[in-house]
């Protein structure tokens, strides 16, 4: 299972937008903030380039992310097959 602050990643990286991810999650703008700063402390980078209005991934921030999506479909799959046997 992914940790809830990698949840919150995946969700901000979908909507690019750490208001509309905080509606989609149930939880406060700030809430969301401190999940991705959480995450950059723990990885030792930014994750997200903060332009105006506009939000981008950083090339640490593209690798995070193809990595949890791995790890999700990866959780989902082995779900399937432990519900299988």
């Amino acid at each position: 299972m992914l940790d809830f602050r990698m949840e919150t990643f995946l969700t901000v990286c979908n909507d690019m937008n750490f208001t509309h991810a905080a509606e989609h999650l149930n939880l406060t703008q700030p809430a969301v903030s401190q999940h991705i700063k959480h995450l950059e402390k723990t990885y030792g980078t930014e994750l997200f380039i903060r332009d105006k209005k506009k939000l981008r991934l950083t090339p640490a921030g593209e690798i995070l992310r193809s990595a949890l999506e791995t790890m999700r479909n990866d959780e989902n799959t082995l779900k399937n097959e432990c519900r299988r046997v």
